[in-house]
Order: C-alpha cells, then structure tokens, then sequence
C-alpha cells in the first residue's frame, strides 16, 4: 500500500528586483520608515496583506526590492529579475557601475505550533533590531499576517532582512538581501 502525500503550496510572494524607485503609491501601506545608512537612503514600506518593497538611493541611482504577491499592475520598466518565493533560492547581480545586489530566499511550511513561536520570535527580533512590523489578527485574534523588515549598516553596505509569516498558508518567507555599492576604480 503506497501513501501520497501532497506537498504544501507556495505562499504565492515573489521577489522582483527593480533597477529604479518604485512609487509606493502603487500599493497599500501598512507601514513606512526611512532612514540613512552610511551615505545610503534606504526607504522601506511594508505593504498590506504581507510583503515589502525596499528602495536603496546612492550616487543618483536607486535599487528597489519587492517582495509581494503577483499583481498585472506592478510595472515592467525597470524590473530586472523576478523570483517566485519558492524552496531555497540565492541570486546575484551588478546593478550598472553603482550597486552589487545579493538576495537569498527561504519559503519553509511551518506547522501550527512553529507558526505561533514564530510570531513571538519575529516580535521580538523587530524590537531587538528597530524593524518595521505589520501584524493584522483576525477577528478571533489570530495571525493572518506577520511582516518585518529591518535594514542594517555592515561596513559599507545596506543588509535588508524580510520576514513574512503568512496565516492562511502557514508559511515564513525570508529574504535576505544585501546592496553594496560598486567599488571606484
């Protein structure tokens, strides 16, 4: 007798990777915090229903991640690379002469125990670091959705951490990211 068994779905996020600032306009916003890191403009926007959208200006350039779910209105100009938030993934790019861009992804299906320690862990992560948190609850007070970023000076380059606990899936997106400036020759 065989046992099949269905592997959980995708969380459906996807990573897009633009060549420009996007205007957060184009999105509904739970959350916004902008800061400079070592001459960087780093401006991050969590965006309802999970997902993030990153932007990192330097030497009148600016990089932008977003990490959200599909959408026909998100535009073509400008994009680079889109990644489906699937399984374990890293990707590595020069943006021009101005930026070197590293991202790492993570989807991992959580059971429901892991899911509720995760929303505690990630809570505390965003206060030890200074994130920006979105956390919308239901109507019985579970979590439907859970986002943090938080954004750090390491040397010379913008680390950026995304954390997306999604309820209905029960899945944790993590994206790691770093955008370095290009060195001067």
């Amino acid at each position: 007798m065989s046992v099949h068994s269905k592997k959980p779905r995708s969380a459906g996020l996807s990573v897009l990777v633009y060549d420009r600032g996007l205007h957060p306009e184009l999105f509904t916003v739970d959350a916004r915090r902008a800061r400079i890191l070592g001459g960087l403009e780093v401006s991050m926007w969590l965006l309802s229903g999970g997902g993030h959208l990153v932007a990192v200006t330097g030497g009148g350039k600016t990089v932008s991640e977003l990490a959200c779910f599909p959408s026909k209105t998100l535009p073509d100009r400008g994009l680079v690379e889109r990644l489906p938030c699937k399984g374990d993934k890293q990707y590595e790019k020069s943006l021009g002469s101005h930026f070197q861009y590293y991202l790492a992804l993570n989807e991992e299906h959580v059971t429901d125990a892991l899911f509720d320690n995760s929303v505690t862990e990630l809570l505390r992560l965003a206060e030890e670091q200074g994130g920006l948190v979105s956390h919308k609850k239901n109507e019985i007070g579970h979590t439907e959705y859970l986002s943090i970023v938080v954004a750090q000076l390491h040397r010379r380059a913008v680390h950026i951490e995304g954390f997306h606990l999604l309820g209905e899936a029960r899945v944790l997106v993590r994206t790691q990211s770093i955008v370095e400036p290009a060195a001067k020759n």
